[in-house]
């Protein structure tokens, strides 16, 4: 019964990787939106992936019980309990899965749009880029500090070139900033060229003061029907926000857009050692399923089975950022120029 639950999840999970919608660009087709859409779709929480990590946390648990079945050992009765601990405790850390996707500020952008007004500009989707930020750590000579950020640049589509191009950034939203990654690399591959309008909150103040890094929510709501969460940094609200380039604009509460649709999870070049992984610990775990192994080695199948079961899926959604439509640029501290 185990191995055979185990090969119809296996075959579950093939087939929703299969079934996802294929990474294409969109087309443009769609005329410029004269009015903008009141109802911001937020990003839509993943439920394959919630399922996954509870599936995933329990699996030490299933492993020791299969391992220990119809034995009266103390210490398999031990190994049973401390596995059962660990699914409880990762069950309740599983919870942040279930938050929102959206932080507080994009809530409050989400907010503005649906009461009738948002700060607004039209732009044109650009270029993503995956910036590399080297600075000085100031812990000894020759330590140099690496970040890694993600943006995509919103060129205005004013046609004069005297508008500033915005970088509209991941922030972090939900359980990690994978999930904003994600959310931007899906509109990455699908949304490059396209029109639309670049939308603040009207409370931005509200948030920029109260915000450490002064970040304001930004969304980018295209002519296609789709929005784009992220957060744009002072020197690119700047000019728009304070200056009065990006004037108050009125929103059309009867008209939605919603976040595009999730594409599958799975990346052959990225995620082909995790299964390798997962498969060593599903062969790991036939002997003792078939009970063909004695007791001690029963146990000790167990727990290497569980673990790397635990380990694969653990890192399987830590990966989830397709480089390939991104243009790498690295940018230095003044003093390393």
């Amino acid at each position: 019964m185990p191995l055979a639950l185990a090969a119809l999840s296996a075959f579950g999970w093939l087939l929703a990787s299969r079934s996802a919608p294929v990474v294409q660009p969109l087309q443009v087709t769609a005329p410029a939106r004269e009015t903008i859409p009141g109802n911001l779709g937020a990003v839509r929480r993943d439920w394959g992936l919630v399922a996954a990590a509870y599936l995933t946390v329990w699996a030490p648990y299933v492993a020791a019980c299969a391992a220990n079945e119809g034995r009266g050992s103390l210490f398999g009765a031990l190994y049973v309990v401390l596995t059962f601990l660990l699914g409880a405790v990762l069950s309740v850390c599983n919870l942040c899965l279930l938050q929102s996707y959206l932080d507080r500020s994009q809530r409050m952008l989400k907010e503005d749009a649906a009461v009738g007004s948002v700060h607004a500009v039209r732009v044109r989707f650009g270029t993503p880029v995956r910036e590399t930020y080297r600075y000085p750590t100031g812990k000894g000579v020759g330590r140099i500090g690496v970040r890694s950020s993600c943006f995509v640049e919103l060129v205005p589509e004013d046609g004069t070139g005297g508008q500033r191009a915005v970088r509209l950034r991941t922030t972090h939203a939900g359980h990690s900033v994978v999930v904003s990654e994600k959310h931007l690399t899906h509109a990455a591959a699908r949304l490059v060229g396209h029109g639309g309008w670049l939308c603040w909150p009207t409370r931005w103040r509200d948030i920029a003061g109260t915000n450490k890094e002064r970040k304001v929510s930004a969304a980018f709501v295209s002519d296609s029907g789709h929005v784009v969460w992220g957060v744009t940094h002072e020197e690119d609200y700047a000019h728009y926000l304070r200056e009065g380039a990006a004037p108050v604009c009125r929103t059309d509460t009867a008209l939605t857009v919603t976040p595009l649709p999730r594409p599958s999870r799975y990346f052959p070049k990225v995620h082909g050692w995790h299964l390798g992984v997962a498969a060593v610990g599903a062969l790991l775990a036939v002997p003792f399923l078939l009970d063909v192994v004695p007791y001690w080695a029963r146990l000790l199948l167990g727990v290497f089975s569980g673990a790397l079961g635990l380990f694969a899926a653990m890192t399987l959604d830590g990966q989830g950022l397709d480089k390939e439509p991104w243009s790498a640029r690295e940018s230095l501290h003044p003093s390393l120029r």
